[in-house]
């Protein structure tokens, strides 16, 4: 099977994320507060620099955060109920059905979902919940329908690095030994022009074409102000519509009807 490069290890993309990203997190934790029985221990998978742990210890009583980037890891958002280490989503360092929770935030994509699936079901109590989620921009901007046109422009000019397929559902969730039940809702995010640019040089396309050298970042950032330009001027902000998307699975038990 071929492995995706992730674009995430470089120290230039890192910082990059760390300084962009929006922290939509707890709007996803408020959605998973309901679903846990337990709330002991908490496992934040592909963390990043932090903000979706952050988010997770808001919810439980300690997150263990785990990223194999060293660079991403460098600025992890520091919380005392929040412990970071590197490690690989499909070998985590965490004993048998240990876990109350174990988070995914935008990175299922990236991991070898079998292995993954596999250490989900070795690591979470029975009752435990395997929560992955997403916030992706789909392009829009309300009344703006040529926004559009910017958008294809700019996924032309920075295309997407390969990563493993998107589409996961209930039949390879219960082949993986868990029910599935999945949510998708749309909301606003606010945005002034230097956030958005900051936003979108965050994505994996725009990560690795500087990673791979085609352009600089700050090549990147002047093609997406001036591009963003007409849509947020100087000083004002304006709300994109962003998607949601929520997968909660829970370990299938003998005697379940299973």
């Amino acid at each position: 099977m071929l492995t995706p490069a992730n674009p995430f290890q470089s120290a230039n993309g890192a910082a990059r994320y760390a300084a962009g990203r929006p922290f939509f997190h707890p709007l996803f934790m408020e959605r998973l507060r309901p679903l846990l029985t337990g709330r002991e221990l908490g496992a934040d998978v592909a963390c990043g620099t932090g903000l979706s742990s952050v988010a997770l210890a808001g919810v439980v009583e300690q997150v263990l955060a785990f990223d194999t980037s060293e660079a991403m890891l460098a600025h992890a958002a520091p919380h005392p109920r929040v412990t970071y280490a590197r490690a690989p989503a499909e070998a985590l360092p965490i004993p048998d059905h240990a876990l109350d929770v174990l988070t995914v935030a935008q990175a299922f994509h990236w991991f070898d979902r079998a292995a993954f699936l596999g250490e989900a079901r070795r690591t979470l109590r029975p009752n435990g919940v395997l929560f992955m989620y997403d916030d992706f921009f789909p392009g829009q901007m309300p009344g703006r329908e040529d926004f559009a046109e910017f958008m294809a422009a700019y996924s032309a000019r920075y295309p997407a690095p390969p990563r493993h397929r998107y589409e996961f559902g209930e039949a390879e969730a219960r082949e993986a030994g868990f029910s599935y039940n999945e949510e998708r809702f749309t909301h606003p995010l606010p945005f002034t022009r230097p956030a958005l640019v900051a936003y979108l040089l965050t994505h994996s396309n725009t990560i690795a074409a500087t990673n791979a050298g085609r352009e600089t970042a700050g090549e990147v950032a002047a093609w997406l102000d001036a591009g963003l330009r007409p849509f947020v001027p100087d000083g004002e902000t304006r709300e994109l519509t962003f998607g949601g998307l929520q997968m909660v699975l829970r370990p299938l038990h003998s005697g379940n009807g299973c």
